[in-house]
């Protein structure tokens, strides 16, 4: 444009393309009916008129960038350039202003009757352009007077015949592929619309064929996938899903009731789509705290469980702005299913605390089990008290360890320290019973059930298990050394190859003393399985818990992670 020194888009007709009366007819009504619809999205018309030769011409504006079919194709090719320049929510918005435009030709009595990815157009400065008013159809305006397109845009010669085929098959609508131009309005645009959006949204044709007259069979018989099976990895939402089969109904009265109610419902989507994302992008921006602060952990100067702290509130705060933030959830279970170390000294302290709790019952456990040792004590009136000092030492042994075990049972006093007492007390009351049948008979096994208890009961470290050893072993070994050197007297003499039994504190008439036998053994067995048993079920307990809690968050992960961290190996029940 030499007056303004600009540049503008020339249009002519191509050669061929219909020179005569008609042709031209039908060119200038394009030029004319553009130029009347001054709407933003719909390029203005500068100037028309008759070129050189007497073949006539129209002057627009020239715009650049992008049609919906070259960013469709860039996308369903998997560029990354044109991933990263238009993602759904731009493209949804760019569709929303041509509904918006086509909205606004069809109140000025227009039906572009083409719209299709080729004709819309996406500037470079965020503009978007509908192209291609060349088969419009005047409908006359739904406001009378000088709001409508002027009827002379209607030359005579552009009458459409009945059954005439006009648009792009795969885009056009039902009555427009039945050729019935009479019934064609701004319905049959709507129709379009949905086809473009489903387009958008999978990437791939809503109608697909190798030939126009199978686009057309796909579109008269309306047999399509939904927008959301069509393409499931591109997570298409459900809701625009819907949208596409509304605005693409076989019936036109079947379908969305206006371009703007289009628009209207891409909006109410995009204002949700646009508090997603900003929740998103919150969400992201905590986790890439949280990310840091699990990085600072494994330093050595670092305060590790202060920043592990922080990073599980990180966390927890972008969970609940996007429960399905990925990176989010898989470092969520990085830490909760971590190996443990050491744990901070708040945990420590509880874990303790539930120790000694535990501590405690077990504590009111053994009282009842001393308690049937006591039983010994009419057993050994009726053998017969050979010395009544060692029969009360083991008597007096045997109370002290009841009352003492009631103590910590009643009070709670079960912390390490008083456990430790309880463990020396019991080691004596197990030496004891070698005043029976002396140290090599019913001790040991009295030694070995004891020790066990202790080392489930007190859930005892390495040093405490140590400890627990040296006293049973001391329980079977002192009484018997003691007793080789002279200080006790023996338990045993050797005969003739016979191994005669001296008890310190009892006679060994039969009868009562194979009753003491069945006991002692009776009492073993049964005080070992029921300890085992016990032991079996807190463990079961706490296997099961701990099973639970994984796998509940083991579900928040992605399938393949939630496979990736599950147990493989198996164990019996």
């Amino acid at each position: 444009d030499a007056l303004i020194g600009r540049e503008v888009a020339l249009k002519v007709i191509r050669p061929g393309m219909g020179t005569g009366p008609r042709g031209r007819g039908r060119f200038i009504r394009e030029a004319r009916v553009q130029g009347q619809l001054e709407h933003p999205s719909v390029v203005p018309v500068y100037d028309l008129g008759i070129g050189p030769e007497g073949e006539p011409f129209f002057t627009m504006k020239r715009v650049r960038g992008l049609t919906f079919r070259e960013v469709i194709d860039g996308l369903a090719s998997d560029d990354e350039a044109m991933k990263a320049a238009y993602s759904r929510r731009r493209l949804l918005s760019a569709l929303g202003q041509v509904c918006l435009a086509v909205a606004f030709s069809h109140a000025r009595g227009v039906v572009h009757r083409d719209l299709k990815p080729s004709n819309i157009m996406l500037g470079d400065f965020g503009e978007v352009h509908v192209l291609d008013w060349g088969v419009a159809k005047l409908i006359g305006g739904s406001e009378p007077g000088p709001v409508s397109v002027r009827r002379e845009a209607e030359v005579e010669l552009d009458q459409t015949a009945s059954g005439a085929v006009i648009g792009t098959p795969g885009y056009m609508s039902p009555e427009q592929a039945r050729g019935l131009s009479e019934t064609v309005d701004a319905h049959s645009d709507i129709y379009a619309l949905g086809a473009i959006l489903y387009e958008l949204l999978t990437l791939e044709p809503m109608h697909r064929g190798p030939t126009a007259q199978s686009l057309m069979t796909s579109t008269l018989e309306g047999d399509v996938v939904a927008a959301n099976a069509r393409a499931p990895q591109l997570l298409v939402p459900p809701e625009l899903s819907d949208l596409c089969a509304e605005a693409c109904a076989l019936d036109p009265a079947d379908r969305i009731g206006s371009a703007r109610e289009l628009h209207e419902a891409l909006e109410r989507y995009l204002d949700g789509e646009r508090d997603t994302e900003r929740r998103r992008a919150l969400s992201r921006a905590h986790t890439e705290t949280a990310r840091a602060a699990l990085e600072r952990s494994g330093n050595a100067d670092a305060d590790a469980e202060a920043e592990r702290a922080l990073a599980l509130r990180e966390l927890a705060a972008a969970l609940a702005l996007d429960p399905s933030d990925r990176e989010a959830i898989a470092s969520m279970m990085e830490v909760l299913l971590a190996d443990v170390g050491t744990l901070p000294a708040q945990a420590e302290q509880q874990l303790a605390d539930v120790e000694v709790r535990d501590c405690g019952k077990s504590a009111r456990r053994a009282t009842w089990a001393y308690a049937s040792w006591l039983l010994l004590t009419p057993l050994c009136i009726w053998m017969g008290v050979r010395e009544a000092g060692w029969a009360l030492a083991l008597t007096v042994v045997l109370i002290v360890m009841v009352l003492y075990s009631a103590w910590m049972g009643l009070t709670g006093k079960a912390n390490p320290r008083y456990m430790r007492n309880a463990i020396i007390l019991s080691s004596f009351g197990v030496s004891a019973l070698s005043f029976l049948l002396g140290p090599f008979m019913l001790v040991p096994v009295a030694a070995m059930a004891n020790a066990a208890a202790f080392m489930v009961s007190t859930r005892a470290n390495q040093a405490s298990r140590r400890m627990i050893l040296t006293l049973a072993l001391a329980s079977v070994f002192v009484p018997a050394l003691l007793q080789q050197l002279g200080v006790v007297p023996a338990s045993y003499r050797f005969e003739d190859g016979v191994m005669k039994i001296l008890p310190l504190a009892t006679e060994l008439p039969a009868l009562p003393t194979t009753v003491l036998l069945y006991c002692g053994a009776a009492s073993a067995i049964v005080f070992g399985c029921l300890l085992a048993g016990q032991a079996v079920e807190s463990l079961k307990k706490a296997e099961r818990r701990l099973f639970a809690q994984a796998w509940r968050l083991r579900q928040l992960l992605p399938q393949e992670a939630a496979e990736a961290t599950a147990p493989t190996e198996t164990r019996a029940d």
